[in-house]
């Protein structure tokens, strides 16, 4: 993959985080997440109107996570690719593995299986651009 190609990806997944976070305290109410709300119902026992709302709450809180990871993502990308930085990668690198691992290993405890899925997704869309972009890193000493 072209380093170009590979940056404007991340960048793009980075915007996406940014936007998904900001936007997610207000969709978390619509039909887009019936089927998401509906599997954490399940998976905490929580299948009560109280239970709903404080799942609903409980996805909202993560908006502000999501969207601040992804605006510090999108800095260090657009550092790391500028300066070429070695350390730079492995801090992406890093930053990408520690949370997926940790966010799916979570997802499992408690049993909200579809959170996994969609973790898997998002870390293979990360890493995919990541790998085959190591390149433009690799010869760096800084």
């Amino acid at each position: 993959m072209e380093t170009s190609k590979a940056k404007l990806c991340l960048e793009t997944l980075a915007i996406l985080h940014i936007m998904v976070g900001l936007l997610l305290p207000f969709l978390v109410d619509t039909w887009l997440f019936n089927y998401y709300n509906n599997h954490l119902l399940d998976a905490f026992h929580a299948n009560t109107p109280e239970g709903l709302e404080l799942a609903k709450f409980t996805i909202s809180l993560l908006g502000p996570s999501i969207a601040s990871w992804g605006i510090l993502f999108l800095f260090l990308v657009r550092y790391a690719y500028k300066c070429g930085s070695r350390k730079a990668w492995y801090v992406m690198l890093t930053a990408t593995i520690s949370w997926s691992l940790y966010d799916i290993f979570l997802s499992i405890i408690v049993g909200v299986y579809l959170n996994v899925v969609i973790d898997i997704v998002v870390l293979g869309l990360l890493l995919t651009p990541l790998i085959l972009s190591r390149h433009h890193f690799v010869n760096k000493d800084s």
